[in-house]
């Protein structure tokens, strides 16, 4: 029961890290229409798919950086196909294939995963405090300029500077929060049970068959296809690992790293602030992140990505040292 207590409040703590990446990050503001009841559902739906992300990465030991992009594949085509449709090209702006990299690939792999917890995740255990500096910066500048997107939506969703920063704040003290938790929880102790596991791919499951349902063949061919592509290669580098259980290197968060969390929406409020009178306003940004630089982006690192996880290595041991987040561990 302690296990099992323990990781269900793991998956809420990471679904909101997860939520905070793919959802708000991504529509930026709080639009006319949002609502705390739904959001919350939307929390409950992303801790789902954080489980078994968790799972993932404690199943196939993961421990580098290619296959932390490919389980951050296997989530963002778990998201885009299994709890909702976009996988299977329902959308104007990413028709079938190009939707298998946008937005799966190009937004919940590269920048939730990789980024918003990979990443974030390194530098808060890191002594070097410019790498959260860095991430924090990086994240809230782009966080400003993505925003301006919704000025050419129809109707525009344009919200006053100081309210921005107001709702920015606020979602980056819950993230902070969410970090410091999910630390003090023992999230690389996270161990999947298979009631969790069952319940959470059931969960996914019902929404899944409402698609097949809508969509008739097409989901039963593409989403198998997908995650086989990432599963296989995870599965190599499963094999390659050591067989000891638990955590090859268990760092502590560095508490004052979560305070540079705070350059986040300071660097987004000055970009979105800016962005008017250097006329980002003119610039088709959703466009040119999308099918300039994250589309393209997404689809690279998923080839080097399987390359690296299915190639042989020498030693047959491969354990990245130097983070809080290495695993391995017996099924």
């Amino acid at each position: 029961m302690k296990r099992a207590a323990r990781n269900l409040l793991l998956a809420l703590l990471n679904g909101f890290i997860l939520f905070f990446h793919s959802e708000r990050l991504f529509w930026s503001v709080w639009r006319p229409g949002d609502s705390i009841a739904d959001l919350i559902v939307t929390w409950l739906a992303y801790s789902t798919l954080a489980y078994l992300f968790l799972a993932a990465v404690w199943l196939f030991r993961i421990n580098t950086v290619w296959s932390f992009y490919l389980a951050g594949a296997v989530y963002g085509w778990l998201t885009e196909g299994g709890l909702i449709h976009t996988l299977y090209g329902t959308e104007a702006s990413a028709p079938f294939p190009i939707s298998i990299s946008i937005t799966a690939l190009s937004w919940h792999a590269l920048l939730s995963v990789l980024v918003g917890w990979y990443a974030t995740a390194r530098a808060l255990t890191s002594s070097r405090t410019r790498w959260m500096a860095g991430i924090a910066i990086g994240v809230g500048v782009f966080w400003g300029c993505w925003a301006t997107f919704l000025w050419r939506e129809n109707p525009p969703v344009i919200t006053p500077v100081p309210q921005f920063l107001g709702y920015a704040c606020g979602l980056t003290v819950l993230l902070a929060g969410a970090w410091w938790l999910n630390f003090r929880a023992g999230v690389t102790r996270f161990q999947p049970g298979w009631f969790g596991t069952v319940l959470s791919l059931s969960m996914i499951g019902t929404f899944y068959v409402q698609h097949v349902r809508r969509l008739g063949w097409l989901p039963l061919v593409v989403l198998p296809a997908v995650l086989s592509v990432a599963l296989v290669p995870l599965w190599l580098h499963r094999r390659r690992q050591s067989c000891a259980t638990g955590i090859v290197e268990d760092r502590p968060m560095v508490g004052s790293n979560l305070a540079y969390l705070g350059l986040m929406p300071v660097a987004a409020t000055a970009v979105y602030a800016a962005a008017k009178p250097i006329g980002l306003d003119q610039v088709p940004v959703a466009s040119i992140v999308y099918y300039w630089i994250t589309g393209p982006a997404g689809l690279v690192m998923l080839v080097i990505a399987l390359i690296q996880c299915a190639r042989p290595r020498r030693n047959g041991l491969s354990v990245m040292r130097g983070t809080g987040f290495d695993t391995s561990g017996t099924s």
